[in-house]
């Protein structure tokens, strides 16, 4: 026999490795889902300010239609009222969309102040502590295993020792 009869020494380093890439991947994915979230306020705020700037669009055009609404129903040199359904659907669609601008608006404030909270309630906290496992016991843990690891590979080259056949054998006692 050449050494001790150690076998799954592959299959710990297997999973060494794979302990040092989840680590790797972990630590990355959240490093992205923080990106993530600061994109999501990011647009939630772009989208809030792009909607604003509608809102005054949508203003201005409710002032305008407003205003050729007014100088339709003005009466002719005859004395007559020209038609003004063409001008009362302007309008209409105006306000239409003023309001639905607005309702943007209100969209866009109320997830700006909801995504915080939902973050903080549904992620800090478990991101907090998936980031110290992987900042700190796993390291300590894959430092753990690396030892033993080398531990194995150093007794796997241990001869055994064989029985001295010239040397008497112990004398029973008694």
């Amino acid at each position: 026999m050449n050494g001790a009869d150690v076998h799954a020494i592959d299959a710990l380093e297997d999973w060494h490795n794979a302990l040092c890439l989840f680590r790797e991947e972990a630590t990355e994915s959240l490093s992205s889902v923080a990106l993530e979230i600061r994109r999501a306020f990011d647009w939630i705020d772009e989208e809030g300010k792009g909607w604003q700037g509608e809102v005054r669009d949508a203003q201005e055009a409710v002032v305008r239609a407003k205003a050729e609404l007014a100088q339709r129903k003005t009466p002719d040199y005859s004395g007559r009222i020209p038609d003004a359904s063409v001008q009362e659907e302007n309008l209409a669609r105006a306000k239409a969309r003023l309001r639905f601008a607005e309702d943007q608006v209100e969209v866009c404030r109320k997830w700006a102040l909801r995504l915080p909270k939902m973050i903080s309630e549904e992620y800090d906290g478990r991101s907090r502590r998936l980031n110290n496992f992987l900042e700190a016991d796993l390291p300590t843990a894959i430092a753990h295993l690396n030892t033993r690891i080398q531990s194995l590979h150093a007794y796997t080259q241990v001869k055994p020792t064989e029985a001295n056949p010239a040397s008497p054998a112990p004398e029973a006692a008694g």
